[in-house]
């Protein structure tokens, strides 16, 4: 199944007014795996495919022979797959676009938050480890990305 590339931005209440329209993670808008935008009361969010790409297959055959291992990465923040509300789960996972690319192909036929934490560029393993993946950048991350005005449960 192929996805379109569009923006959809969608009300995110009975008036316009209500929601801000500024992204809250900032991503190139040409990048084919982002597919749209959804309006939240916090500002906009990113879609992205649950597809992988031949851009994101190439990269990932790159890193794992070495080539821009250290570059490989994508904007810590809010993303949504399918069309996710204030109900839907939020998971968690690292800013290494190998570890978010395998999450978000993994979601078919499911709408929930990506919420991803600035780990330097690596995997959620290691990062754990060096400690860039822990409480402080999940606490850090929740409060500037205004996860707690987007969803209604703190799962």
């Amino acid at each position: 199944m192929i996805e379109m590339k569009m923006i959809n931005i969608k009300s995110c209440c009975s008036t316009d007014s209500c929601c801000s329209t500024e992204s809250i993670t900032p991503y190139d808008k040409n990048d084919e795996w982002v597919i749209g935008e959804i309006c939240t009361p916090k500002g906009i969010v990113p879609v992205v495919s649950r597809n992988l790409h031949f851009e994101d297959k190439l990269g990932a055959w790159k890193v794992r022979w070495g080539i821009g291992r250290v570059n490989y990465k994508i904007s810590p923040g809010l993303y949504a797959i399918g069309k996710p509300d204030h109900c839907s789960p939020v998971l968690v996972s690292a800013n290494y676009k190998l570890t978010f690319d395998i999450l978000r192909k993994e979601l078919s036929g499911l709408d929930c938050w990506i919420l991803i934490l600035d780990t330097k560029g690596i995997n959620v393993w290691c990062a754990a480890g060096k400690g860039t993946f822990g409480t402080d950048e999940l606490v850090s991350r929740i409060s500037k990305t205004g996860l707690s005005g987007i969803v209604s449960h703190r799962k």
